[in-house]
């Protein structure tokens, strides 16, 4: 009777302690999406310059990579449906004055860009967020969009 009465315990114990782990697990993750999330919407209501876009491109770009997302061949981040962060720069076209989406890597890690040019180039014009998506599983930030003001 005694040994019963012991495997019991060790068995409910065991089950409590794997749904502790379980649950810390989950809360650290949640917490850990709630901060991401408040970095990368701190500027929702602000009219911003291009500096602190740099900043949450910079911050976005080594998030993807630490979260080993996959880039193509033109260093463009591929989407995921977990943990992937896009930040796009959607700005008046210099042909036709149409507005056009610049994605972050095409700013930020391209051969023909750089952070200063980009920089220098929109020093003068400020920005809105007038977009935002959100990871369908994770509820993580996935897509922010910053429109040139007028």
């Amino acid at each position: 009777m005694k040994k019963i009465f012991i495997l019991i315990i060790i068995i409910v114990m065991s089950i409590v302690m794997i749904m502790f782990a379980k649950y810390s697990e989950f809360t650290h993750s949640q917490n850990k999406i709630k901060s991401i999330n408040k970095e990368f919407l701190a500027y929702e209501e602000s009219t911003i310059q291009i500096n602190k876009i740099v900043t949450l491109m910079n911050r976005a770009i080594a998030l993807n990579r630490s979260n080993n997302i996959r880039q193509n061949e033109n260093k463009i981040f591929e989407e995921n449906d977990t943990n992937s962060i896009k930040i796009y720069l959607e700005t008046k076209s210099t042909k036709d004055e149409a507005l056009v989406k610049v994605p972050m890597e095409e700013l930020i890690l391209s051969n023909k860009s750089s952070i200063e040019k980009v920089e220098y180039a929109f020093a003068d014009v400020k920005f809105k967020m007038t977009e935002k998506e959100y990871h369908k599983k994770t509820g993580q930030i996935k897509k922010i969009v910053f429109t040139e003001q007028t």
